[in-house]
């Protein structure tokens, strides 16, 4: 896939590629590779980074997302400086690996499955996620703009599921923040085509969604809770929730001793 990247504006392309069993996502760069891990992420502003050494790659978690949603374990990723904004969901990576083809390679995934409840908060935002089987994601959000207002949305993760009812969320901003964000370098390759742009009155857009929005943070939680390495065996609530937030529950459960590695 082609097109600009939705933050630095600069063209970008992606190719999906096979990997070894048990070897993860790997980002490759031109100036190197990147395991996709949360000790890699150097940047969430509006959006998920990661660096390793002098290789950078920026707005990852659509891909991701879709990775995940797919149960796609192992790839090598071969993009840069950031991955295309494409319709500013995860759906079209998800046709592209559905295109490609997805097959087993004879070893079981790697399981994350949390020994207690794990939380990270920022004032009145917060993450949890608590044991069970399978992964399930109970989003919301409260915004003071009425054309978004308060959102509610719950899913069992599973890749029917995940392609049905979070892959085509967009990402979305509202328009009293676009000068903010090309003042601070962001959003430089945003439009109508790749972001839901909520006015006064209107949206750019048709909605795919009545509550597309709260499911748009939903498809993030899922592309930066990948970053923990494996598949994660959670209910997870997030509430109001952020890259950051999303990152640091991801650190929390890779880095503590609240989670247990199992499988291939």
């Amino acid at each position: 896939m082609t097109g600009r990247g939705l933050h630095s504006g600069c063209d970008c392309s992606v190719r999906i590629l096979p990997n070894d069993a048990n070897a993860g996502i790997v980002f490759a760069t031109r100036q190197g590779e990147i395991p996709a891990r949360v000790a890699y992420v150097c940047d969430t502003k509006r959006g998920t980074s990661l660096r390793c050494g002098g290789a950078e790659l920026h707005t990852v978690e659509h891909l991701l997302s879709a990775l995940y949603g797919l149960q796609v374990d192992n790839a090598r990723i071969v993009s840069g400086p950031e991955l295309p904004g494409a319709d500013g969901s995860a759906l079209p990576f998800v046709e592209l690996i559905e295109e490609a083809g997805i097959v087993g390679q004879g070893l079981p995934p790697v399981e994350i499955r949390l020994d207690k409840p794990v939380r990270t908060e920022e004032s009145e935002r917060y993450l949890t996620a608590s044991p069970q089987d399978g992964l399930q994601i109970r989003g919301y959000v409260l915004f003071a703009h009425p054309l978004i207002g308060e959102q509610e949305a719950c899913f069992q993760i599973d890749p029917e599921v995940f392609k049905r009812e979070i892959a085509p969320a967009r990402t979305f901003c509202t328009s009293d923040e676009i000068e903010m964000l090309l003042a601070q370098g962001l959003g430089m390759g945003g439009s109508e085509d790749n972001v839901i742009v909520v006015y006064p009155d209107r949206y750019s857009v048709a909605l795919r969604y009545c509550d597309e929005f709260v499911r748009h943070k939903i498809l993030d939680v899922i592309g930066d809770l990948s970053l923990t390495g494996g598949r994660l065996n959670a209910s997870v609530a997030a509430v109001k929730s952020s890259h950051t937030l999303n990152v640091d529950l991801a650190g929390s459960i890779a880095g503590s001793g609240s989670s247990s590695l199992r499988g291939g």
